[in-house]
């Protein structure tokens, strides 16, 4: 999914999404097999293919001549409580060549008020310390602390699309965005 600059219409990045083409049941929404696969321990496979996908095809663009962008890539809950994420990180940065400022790791609220906070801070200022860009997806639908975002020095906010779905003919949800931006 292309992000694109809305003053000059530039594409700048792209996110990662992934998507299941089943044989029989056709396109398969990501809502009802991510959860399966966090519950059945496949989610750190699939999350750390993904990762390493998502890297090559963004240095492809680049070796094709579409410069240089920033790749998201979401990352699950149970993918960060693996304690693996960083390793995951390295090796999909060297076996694509992508330079760490062009991967950009979504991580949702919830990860950042796990029980073990510590360990959290650790791992997130391991994976800055990388170089890589950190952002907060669906922001404003969990718990929503600005002392999370000064804690954890995150570089975008993705607010909620139930915000901004409506924003032009919502105040409420207008005033939100606005205030969040």
């Amino acid at each position: 999914q292309p992000q694109i600059n809305l003053a000059s219409g530039d594409i700048v990045g792209a996110e990662a999404l992934i998507r299941w083409n089943h044989p029989e049941l056709g396109m398969v929404p990501p809502g009802r097999f991510i959860p399966i696969a966090e519950d059945c321990g496949l989610i750190v496979q699939m999350g750390d293919w993904v990762l390493l996908e998502a890297c090559r095809q963004a240095a492809a663009w680049r070796d094709a001549g579409l410069g240089e962008m920033v790749m998201a890539v979401n990352i699950s809950s149970v993918q960060f409580k693996n304690r693996n994420l960083e390793n995951s990180v390295i090796q999909a940065l060297v076996d694509s060549g992508l330079a760490p400022a062009c991967l950009e790791l979504e991580l949702t609220e919830s990860i950042l008020i796990q029980s073990d906070g510590e360990y959290v801070l650790k791992s997130i200022q391991r994976l800055k310390s990388l170089g890589v860009q950190l952002s907060i997806d669906d922001f404003g639908t969990g718990y929503s602390s600005l002392s999370y975002l000064k804690r954890f020095a995150v570089d975008k906010l993705k607010i909620d699309q139930s915000f901004v779905r409506d924003m032009a003919s919502d105040p409420n949800d207008a005033a939100i965005v606005q205030a969040i931006i």
